[in-house]
């Protein structure tokens, strides 16, 4: 009777090291796919807010170029009205080399404003990037250690 006995505790532990295990294979699991989860989450909340200011950003320098192209084509309208009313060539000549000088600084200023904008973009649409990539390295080294 005491094998029998013997074997039925022997039995008995093994099924409690089985559940045991199985538990914390459970546990395990369960905190994998938590983890899982908080990135899934952590990286859908990142692609939101780079779309945020990707979409602001690039509005504001849609609404640049077009404010841009009014100004361009005003500027045009006003040389040719000035042009039809000139006298000689030489008047023509002066009006047309001005209009290029202050064409060439408007066009500065207006290059200047367009890669303020686009490195605005550039600089907002990272930053999530950036920090989700800080986070989950943070998050990954604690976990690794």
């Amino acid at each position: 009777m005491s094998k029998k006995l013997k074997v039925v505790e022997t039995t008995t532990e093994a099924t409690g090291e089985v559940a045991d295990f199985a538990r914390k294979s459970v546990d395990q699991a369960q905190a994998a796919f938590d983890k899982a989860s908080d990135i899934a989450h952590s990286n859908l909340q990142n692609f939101d807010a780079i779309a945020g200011a990707f979409k602001a950003r690039s509005t504001d320098i849609q609404l640049k170029a077009m404010e841009i192209a009014q100004i361009n084509m005003n500027s045009a309208f006003t040389f040719v009205r000035k042009a039809f009313s000139v006298r000689d060539p030489s008047e023509l000549f002066s009006l047309g080399h001005s209009y290029l000088n202050d064409q060439m600084a408007v066009f500065t200023h207006q290059a200047k404003e367009m890669s303020e904008l686009s490195m605005l973009l550039a600089t907002e649409t990272a930053k999530p990037v950036h920090e989700g990539l800080m986070k989950s390295f943070t998050s990954f080294s604690k976990t690794a250690a």
